[in-house]
């Protein structure tokens, strides 16, 4: 049995010498272990974060620290370089579409010189809206009816069409009976003649409008190509109305043109402001140069004029043609309007009277009828006493007679 002598020291554990030393003394007041773990914790947070910001060191002082990506490589190119001659290509299709609308602009003008008047278009289509308007306003002023009229137009059509149909029917029975009444003598009234030229007019007309019908059919053609067109030609039609419209309304432009000009030449608020203050009248006016208290300008006595200026030679022909009445577009649409209502209502209580006195001359015929028919009845069911004698003679003569033949058949 050997015994040995000396220090015998354990070799530490890995784990214990990977774990750092602290050299940090224990604090006096050291209670719990939890203080201790979370100083550390910070210290190692903070040691981390020092040296994440330490850009002068050679070496990291942390094994966390990641290493710096490295460069992508520049790519090859895929194509060849682009060209700077494109813009001014593109420069040049502008230039060159400019001048493609310039021409297509100049031959439209050349084809239709007021292409291009959109004033004239749009005023002229107003007034045909207008006219449009007041047309509707008339009729309801007028009340006249909507409907009455297409049915009685689809009524007498019908009646037609029944008197057609009905001599078809006559004729297809003359010619089944062919030779059979040739030698009878025939009797034509004037109205027979006057309905079968009425028939045959009707019959006329409408194959004109069938046939009229089928070739708008055939050039229109079917599906959305007769659809478009069909837009287009109303199109066509609006602003043929538009042109005419247009046309008016140039020919009556010189007749309106001096009332519209004596309308529009009125002395400005900064010109009335200026007189007035020549006269020694203070007169206020806004930033936009508009008198704020029209009261200012007035004076005095009768004022004629809004600028109360009518001493001077200026005023004075202002105040006559103040004084004078102007035909106005205005006054005279209004004048022409009330001439209208007015006279509607006219028209409308005299026809409302002919109804009336209508209606009682057939109510007086029919009860006229009645009354003859009545009396008729009356004396058709009475019967006079000489009829009631001569009855009750002719009554007992046949009753006699039979007594006799009696008599006579017992004694035979």
């Amino acid at each position: 049995m050997s015994l040995s002598f000396g220090l015998n020291v354990k070799p530490k554990s890995r784990a214990a010498s990977a774990a750092p030393v602290s050299n940090k003394k224990a604090s006096i007041f050291e209670d719990d272990d939890s203080d201790n773990d979370d100083v550390s914790t910070n210290n190692t947070s903070i040691e981390e974060s020092i040296t994440t910001l330490d850009f002068t060191s050679t070496h990291p002082t942390n094994s966390t620290t990641k290493a710096p990506k490295s460069k992508r490589a520049p790519q090859a190119p895929s194509g060849p370089p682009k060209s700077r001659l494109g813009e001014s290509q593109e420069a040049y299709k502008d230039i060159s579409s400019d001048r493609a609308a310039t021409r297509h602009s100049k031959a439209a003008e050349e084809a239709d010189p007021t292409i291009y008047d959109y004033d004239s278009f749009h005023t002229a289509q107003s007034a045909v809206r207008d006219a449009r308007k007041a047309a509707e306003r008339q009729d309801a002023i007028e009340r006249k009816p909507k409907y009455i009229n297409n049915l009685l137009d689809a009524a007498a059509r019908r009646k037609q069409d029944q008197l057609v149909a009905r001599e078809k029917v006559l004729q297809r029975e003359r010619e089944a009976e062919g030779d059979e009444f040739a030698d009878k003598e025939k009797f034509v009234t004037g109205a027979y003649k006057a309905q079968q030229e009425e028939a045959q007019k009707v019959e006329a007309e409408e194959k004109r409008k069938a046939e009229e019908e089928d070739r708008r059919r055939k050039k229109a053609g079917g599906g959305m190509a007769g659809f478009y067109r069909s837009v287009l030609g109303e199109d066509e039609r609006r602003h043929a109305e538009a042109a005419e419209a247009t046309a008016m309304l140039e020919q009556q432009g010189g007749k309106m043109d001096e009332a519209n000009r004596l309308d529009t030449e009125r002395p400005s608020d900064r010109q009335l402001a200026e007189d007035m203050r020549k006269k020694g009248v203070a007169v206020t006016l806004n930033d936009e140069g508009q008198i704020t208290d029209k009261r200012q300008l007035l004076s005095a006595g009768l004022n004629l004029t809004p600028s109360g200026n009518s001493n001077t030679n200026g005023g004075a022909a202002r105040s006559a043609e103040h004084l004078r009445t102007r035909p106005t577009s205005q006054s005279t649409n209004a004048f022409r309007a009330k001439e209208d209502a007015g006279r509607a209502a006219r028209e409308r209580q005299t026809r409302q009277m002919e109804a009336q006195l209508e209606a009682s001359a057939k109510r007086k015929a029919e009860e006229d009828e009645e009354e003859r028919q009545r009396v008729e009845r009356q004396a058709k069911s009475q019967k006079t006493e000489e009829d009631k004698m001569s009855a009750r003679e002719r009554f007992l003569a046949r009753k006699k007679e039979r007594e006799m033949a009696k008599a006579t058949g017992k004694g035979g």
